[in-house]
């Protein structure tokens, strides 16, 4: 069995104590523990602010050892390591004044030995882990999955020490959801909690991955993020407007989404800490909140709720059991889905199982409709590549235009994170073939073109040709033309297959000639050529190619 590795940092102001602690260390044999001994506690703050030990051994014993205010110094720089103090005999009021700041143990050096040692360490680790864990639970909305108010101000108070050393500014934005409380009383508190839940989809559509975002309680958001280039006020506030926008062209919705936003810029060269501009932007969205009041722009009730669905999706939402959602699932496929359910399957789209996740992508797939846009949105951001592809072709399937903004997005990080798994490109690829939209044609060019952003990375072929017949489907007129121009493309078979395809989608008027056409390349057999790997013409693109003729 491979023994653990450890990295352990021995602290102690004692120049002397270097062969003490390497001989018990050399006893320990059931951990591979690598040493590092500093004296200075000026040598000890340095290493911690750039490395992460294992384990803190804080030697307090000397009589200048320092005692307390150099274990809070120590523990305050770097809280979520394990420190054990080691005190001398007559120091039991050090050893409980530590353990109360949050030392996870305490060792008497006279009396210590390396299986002590080594038990105080292994428990000491363990117990540092369930802290973490509890730490991050603590620091987490349970309905909207953004940072708490908690987390929030630690992670931005950090983003704030870091603009202070790199001069660079920071906006933040605070959002406050419009009429939570009319859509509470009259719709429901489950309603309440999917307007909730959808804004927090909104935040994560409309920012970026790297922005610090949370749910400071009740109907209030914010982002924190740093500003720069095309990054400011005015943006911001588009973005936000125009992805609230999507959301609300959603299907058969009961409410609508409207928020009212405040900003505030963070400038490192007049410092201050995160609540304190986190109460600057909240003035800022008062203000606007009362402009719009006064202009009649809070109105959120736009109807009311199917009641048949309305159950459900209070179901839905109350169950813990993944067995009844699996029940649920013929029910759905009858009654259909709304906003407000599909809110709800995103839930169980993100914490469901493999088997279950599949099953209910199937069923937005084979309802059809664009209600089904939460779920999908959700899936698509899924670790398992196998869902991710899924709901990137139902997407394609339902023809959820709205849904190819966050496609692209996810597409962009698959493309940097995972060079080497093609699945969920291929299936992006389909899709934006069969959404047709204009916007996902720099991407298909980019696959098409075999312009991988991973350095030394190319696309297969047969992805290639997705990328190729996606284009077509989107630019038949172009796509020849941007077949001929590729550098380092000889296969004529390859070419001719796809300048048929396109013949074929080209309106009759503008098909070329035959002085024009490619002439069939056939070997000797008479049967056409294709290359190994590379998908047959007459393939799922064939139902998009007849909808295309028949416009």
């Amino acid at each position: 069995m491979e023994k653990p590795k450890i990295n352990v940092l021995i602290a102690e102001n004692n120049s002397e104590g270097t062969l003490f602690w390497e001989r018990m260390i050399a006893e320990i044999r059931d951990m591979d523990i690598a040493l590092v001994h500093l004296e200075k506690l000026s040598e000890i703050l340095k290493y911690l602010e750039d490395e992460s030990p294992d384990v803190i051994l804080l030697d307090l014993s000397q009589p200048k050892g320092g005692g307390i205010e150099v274990f809070l110094l120590v523990y305050n720089i770097t809280p979520i390591i394990p420190i054990i103090v080691v005190t001398g005999t007559v120091n039991q009021k050090l050893a409980l004044q530590t353990a109360l700041e949050g030392a996870q143990d305490s060792l008497v050096k006279t009396d210590l030995n390396s299986y002590l040692l080594s038990r105080s360490m292994r428990y000491a680790m363990g117990r540092q882990k369930h802290l973490k864990q509890e730490r991050a639970f603590s620091i987490i909305d349970e309905l909207t999955g953004l940072y708490n108010r908690r987390g929030f101000l630690v992670h931005a108070d950090e983003q704030i020490k870091l603009s202070d050393k790199s001069g660079k500014s920071l906006l933040l934005v605070f959002a406050d959801m419009d009429g939570l409380k009319t859509i509470n009383d009259t719709l429901g508190h489950h309603t309440g909690d999917l307007a909730l839940m959808e804004t927090a989809h909104v935040l994560r559509e409309a920012f970026r991955e790297t922005d610090l975002l949370g749910r400071l309680g009740g109907d209030e958001f914010v982002a924190l993020l740093p500003c720069g280039g095309e990054i400011n006020e005015e943006s911001l506030v588009k973005r936000f407007r125009d992805t609230l926008e999507v959301h609300n062209t959603f299907a058969e919705r009961s409410f609508k989404l409207s928020a009212s936003m405040g900003i505030a810029l963070y400038d490192p060269k007049s410092p201050g800490s995160a609540a304190a501009l986190l109460s600057k932007a909240d003035t800022a969205m008062y203000q606007q909140k009362n402009q719009r009041k006064d202009s009649g722009l809070l109105q959120v009730i736009t109807g009311m709720k199917d009641p048949v669905r309305s159950v459900l999706t209070e179901s839905l939402a109350e169950t813990r059991n993944e067995a009844i959602v699996h029940l649920m699932i013929p029910i759905l496929r009858k009654c259909g889905v709304d906003a407000g359910l599909s809110l709800q399957l995103s839930s169980w789209v993100s914490k469901g199982s493999r088997d279950l996740k599949l099953k209910l992508l199937e069923m937005i797939g084979d309802i059809g409709g664009v209600s089904g846009g939460p779920a999908l949105r959700m899936a698509l951001m899924d670790d398992s590549e196998e869902i991710a592809a899924l709901a990137a072709r139902v997407m394609g399937k339902i023809h959820f235009t709205a849904g190819v903004p966050v496609l692209l997005k996810v597409a962009r990080i698959w493309q940097i994170r995972f060079p080497e798994n093609e699945l969920f490109l291929k299936a992006v690829c389909q899709a934006l073939g069969l959404l047709a939209q204009p916007e996902g044609i720099s991407f298909l060019r980019e696959i098409a073109g075999n312009r991988n952003p991973s350095e030394g990375k190319s696309y297969s072929l047969a992805l290639r040709w997705d990328a190729l017949q996606a284009l077509a489907l989107i630019q038949p007129e172009d796509t020849v033309a941007f077949l001929k121009s590729l550098d380092g493309e000889k296969d004529p078979h390859w070419r001719h297959q796809l300048e048929t395809m396109v013949r074929d989608l080209l309106p009759l008027d503008k098909t070329p000639g035959p002085s024009q056409a490619t002439p069939d390349p056939k070997p000797a057999g008479g049967s056409p050529v294709r290359i190994a790997g590379e998908p047959p013409v007459e393939n799922h693109f064939n139902a998009r190619k007849a909808a295309t003729r028949d416009r």
